[in-house]
């Protein structure tokens, strides 16, 4: 299997995980933070969960200083994404040394300059040389060697049980109920969540005992994997009653 990357039709690499490619960033180069600015970066769940508590805030905190959020299209999905400083267009975690909470930050920094361009394991740059001088670096590593260095590999299964909350009912684009977002929504508002479990009707109605809401109390992934179970039935019950 080569290591070689391929060319794309924009004029871009492609690779595969066993591809090298050269990287490299650090506060010497000119573009340090150039990536943080006038962006879009979309959150997941996961992203918000390691925000807050990098952040010492609540979901609703976090969501409201650090975030744009929004309800999208037809299907009323609810999108997250880090807001911008107005004047500065920077990200608002974003400091003269670098990433304020860069041991949490998200998915797609952690990826950057990778982007996932297809379902097959197929990644190209999401940014070209003359605006990320990393690229000229020479330091090379695997696309594989990368991604573990960058600790992506949670973050990843964390989306892909997101994914799964989702009925096989759903079809992207197809006008949905108003409640579908604001259900899907509580993944990122894991606050409101927790809030829920404290009424003991829900916790009786979905048999959650004792040692389980206080697992939830000191797990906080325990608890957003716990969410897209409440999610995913809350959702078969809308579909059903929408048949």
């Amino acid at each position: 299997m080569s290591m070689e990357p391929r060319a794309t039709a924009n004029g871009r690499p492609s690779f595969t995980s066993k591809s090298l490619f050269r990287f490299r960033c650090h506060d010497a180069l000119p573009c340090f933070t150039q990536c943080c600015r006038d962006v879009n970066i979309f959150l997941t769940p996961y992203d918000v969960l390691r925000l807050r508590r990098a952040l010492n805030m609540s979901s609703s905190e976090v969501l409201n200083r650090y975030t744009m959020n929004y309800l999208a299209g037809a299907g009323q999905i609810p999108v997250v994404q880090l807001a911008m400083d107005p004047e500065t267009l920077y990200c608002k975690l974003v400091t003269e040394e670098g990433c304020s909470v860069y041991g949490d930050r998200p998915w797609a920094c952690r990826m950057y300059p990778l982007d996932l361009a297809s379902r097959d394991g197929e990644y190209t740059l999401i940014t070209g040389k003359e605006r990320c001088l990393g690229l000229l670096e020479n330091s090379s590593m695997t696309v594989d060697d990368w991604l573990a260095e960058q600790g992506v590999e949670s973050y990843v299964l964390m989306e892909q049980a997101f994914h799964s909350v989702m009925p096989e009912e759903f079809q992207p684009g197809k006008t949905m109920a108003p409640g579908l977002g604001k259900i899907l929504f509580l993944a990122y508002d894991l606050d409101r969540f927790a809030d829920l479990l404290e009424d003991s009707k829900v916790r009786s109605f979905y048999e959650i005992d004792e040692d389980l809401l206080n697992r939830t109390r000191e797990d906080q992934e325990f608890l957003l994997r716990l969410a897209f179970q409440y999610i995913r039935n809350q959702l078969e019950e809308l579909f059903e009653n929408m048949s």
